[in-house]
C-alpha cells in the first residue's frame, strides 16, 4: 500500500534500489546529492545532474533518479532527492503556482511513497526526499525544504563546489561562515528555523562521534597487528608502527573536532543573530524583543515555545534552544516534590506561552498557593478563580472537558466555538495543574488524559506539576505520566535528538516573578 507522506515523516526502506520521480504542471529538473552525516556533499562528484548524470550508486536518466544503496560510496550517509526550476526563466516560481509532488518506487515500479510538497511561494529548488542511513539500516524522510535562491543556494549550502555548474545554478555559494550574513527568519517559520539549527548541530555532533569511534576502531586494529608478532613487538619497526597508528588516530580525531568546532561556531553565530528577531516565546530572556516597550512588531506571534537549552559539554560549548510547537502536542510534566520548587520553570513556560499570541486564558489548580505571585500578575487572563481546594478540581476539569468536546464537534462541523463567554472564537487556553496527583481523583486523571488528547486541536496546552508517577498503582495516572514530556524543576535531563540519536543535556528555562519584573513589563505590552 502506498504511503502518503507529510513533511518530516520517515519510514524504513525495505529495498536497496529506489527510483525518484517528481511531477508538476511546469518543466523542472531533477538531481541528487550524496552526503555525509552533516548533509555536506562528499565531493563535487557526489552531485548528480544533467551535466554529470552519475556517481557511485546514483544514476540520472531523463527525469528519473535511480539510487542503488548497496553501491553508494562507503562514506555515504544520505542521498538528497532534488527538483529545481530556472529562477531566471519563464517558469520562475512555478512551484508556487503549480504545486509539486514526489514519488519513490522500488525497482519493480511499486510505489513506496507519495509526497505532496507544501511550498511557501518563492522556492525554485526543493529537497523532496532524504534517504539516510541509521544504525546500519536505510530510511526515507519526506523533507520539502525549499530554497528561494534556487539550485545555486541549495548546492552551496550543502558544500558543493563544481567547475562546470548547471546552467540554472549560477555560481554556487560556499556554506555560510561566521563573517557572512545569516539568512533572515521568515514570519511563521521561526520554529522550523530553530529545529533546523538543532538538526545541524545534531548532525555535526554525529559526525564527530562517528569519526572518533572509527579512529579508535582503526587504532585498535592497527595496534593489534603491530603487536601480533612477539619477535618484532618491541623492535624499532614495531614501535614505529604503533607510533604511526597513534598519529593517524590523533590526526583523524583532530580533523573531526576542528570541523565540529567550526560548525559549532557558525551555529552559535547564527543563534546570536536570530535571537534578536525571533518571537518572544522562543527568544532568550536577554533578547531585545523582551525589552519593555520594544518597538519591533514583526514576528510577535509564535508557533512554538522555548522549553530550555541543550548542550553537550564533552563535545563543545555550543548551547541550542530546545523549542516545542504550540499548542503543546502533549502535556509538559514538571517533576517536583513541591509546587514551590517548580515555580521558576512553570513561570518561564507560562510567560512564554502567554507571549506567543493570541493571549490564552488561564485555568490554574494551586492547592498550596505556590503560584500566587504568578497568578496575581496574570489575573486579567484567568478564566476563573484559581482552584485552592481539591473539591473544586473535578468540576473545573469536567467543565473544560465538556467545552473541548463541544468545540471539537463544532470544529468538525465547520463552526466556530468559544471555550468561554469571554473568549474569542480562536482564543487558546493554558491549564496549569499544580500538586498532582495529591487531591486529584482517578476520574480527574482520566479527564486530564482526555484534555491532553483532544485539547491541542482547539488550542489547549497543559502544564502539570508533581512527583513522577510512572510507577503508580493507578493505571490512569501511569498512562498520563507516560504520555507527558517530563522536565525537572531543577537540574537537567538527558535528551537524544531525533535525527542521529546524539546525546544532549536539557536545562529547562527558569523565571522568578519576584526578581525579574522587567519581563512582565514587556509582557504588559503584548
Amino acid at each position: 500500500m502506498t504511503v502518503e507522506f507529510v513533511p518530516g515523516q520517515n519510514a524504513p526502506l525495505q529495498t536497496s534500489v529506489v527510483t525518484f520521480r517528481a511531477s508538476s504542471q511546469t518543466p523542472f529538473d531533477v538531481s541528487a546529492m550524496v552526503t555525509d552525516t552533516r548533509l555536506q556533499a562528499l565531493s563535487s562528484d557526489a552531485f548528480v545532474f544533467y551535466n554529470q548524470p552519475s556517481t557511485a550508486g546514483v544514476q540520472l536518466t531523463g527525469d528519473v533518479v535511480r539510487v542503488d544503496l548497496d553501491r553508494l560510496h562507503p562514506d555515504a550517509a544520505a542521498v538528497l532527492c532534488i527538483v529545481s526550476v530556472d529562477p531566471s526563466g519563464a517558469t520562475a516560481g512555478a512551484f508556487r503556482v503549480a504545486g509539486l509532488s514526489a514519488r519513490l518506487s522500488d525497482e519493480s515500479g511499486s510505489v513506496l511513497g507519495e509526497f505532496d510538497i507544501p511550498t511557501a511561494g518563492s522556492e525554485t529548488a526543493v529537497i523532496c526526499w532524504e534517504l539516510y542511513r541509521r544504525n546500519g539500516a536505510w530510511k526515507v524522510r519526506a523533507v520539502g525544504q525549499g530554497y528561494a535562491g534556487g539550485l545555486a543556494e541549495l548546492i552551496g549550502v550543502h558544500g558543493v563546489e563544481v567547475d562546470d555548474a548547471p546552467a540554472n545554478a549560477g555560481s554556487p555559494t560556499a556554506p555560510v561562515r561566521d563573517d557572512q550574513v545569516v539568512e533572515p527568519v521568515e514570519e511563521g517559520r521561526a520554529l522550523e528555523r530553530m529545529w533546523m539549527i538543532f538538526e545541524d548541530a545534531s548532525r555535526s555532533a554525529a559526525s564527530l562521534i562517528s569519526s572518533s569511534e572509527y579512529a579508535m576502531t582503526r587504532l585498535d586494529e592497527e595496534l593489534s597487528v603491530a603487536v601480533a608478532d612477539a619477535s618484532t613487538r618491541n623492535s624499532p619497526a614495531g614501535i614505529a608502527a604503533r607510533e604511526a597508528a597513534q598519529k593517524r588516530h590523533d590526526e583523524l580525531v583532530a580533523t573531526a573536532r576542528e570541523s565540529h568546532t567550526r560548525d559549532s561556531a557558525q551555529l552559535a553565530h547564527e543563534l546570536t543573530v536570530v535571537d534578536s528577531v525571533i518571537p518572544r516565546a522562543m527568544a532568550s530572556w536577554e533578547s531585545p524583543v523582551w525589552a519593555a516597550g520594544s518597538a519591533r512588531e514583526s514576528l510577535t506571534s509564535s508557533d512554538g515555545v522555548r522549553l530550555g537549552m541543550l548542550s553537550a559539554p564533552d563535545r563543545s560549548s555550543l548551547s541550542v534552544p530546545y523549542c516545542m510547537p504550540l499548542p503543546l502536542p502533549r502535556p509538559i510534566w514538571v517533576d517536583s516534590t513541591s509546587g514551590a520548587a517548580a515555580v521558576a520553570v512553570v513561570s518561564a513556560l507560562t510567560l512564554r506561552i502567554m507571549a506567543a499570541g493570541p493571549m490564552p486564558l488561564l485555568d490554574v489548580v494551586d492547592l498550596t498557593g505556590s503560584y500566587t505571585l504568578l497568578t496575581d500578575r496574570l489575573s486579567a487572563q484567568l478564566a476563573g478563580p484559581v482552584i485552592r481546594t481539591h473539591q473544586e478540581i473535578s468540576a473545573r476539569l469536567t467543565e473544560l472537558a465538556q467545552a473541548v468536546d463541544l468545540a471539537g464537534l463544532a470544529r468538525n462541523s465547520g463552526q466556530e466555538f468559544a471555550m468561554s463567554h469571554d473568549a474569542g472564537p480562536s482564543t487558546p487556553r493554558l491549564l496549569i495543574l499544580g500538586d498532582f496527583p495529591h487531591g486529584y481523583s482517578a476520574q480527574d486523571a482520566e479527564a486530564i488524559m482526555f484534555l491532553a488528547e483532544h485539547g491541542p486541536m482547539i488550542g489547549l496546552s497543559i502544564l502539570l506539576v508533581g512527583d513522577d508517577e510512572s510507577s503508580s498503582t493507578e493505571e490512569s495516572i501511569v498512562a498520563l505520566a507516560h504520555g507527558c514530556r517530563h522536565v525537572p524543576a531543577a537540574g537537567e535531563i538527558d535528551v537524544h535528538d531525533p535525527w542521529t540519536g546524539s546525546h544532549w543535556v536539557l536545562v529547562p528555562d527558569t523565571l522568578n516573578p519576584a526578581t525579574q519584573p522587567q519581563l512582565f513589563a514587556a509582557f504588559d505590552k503584548l
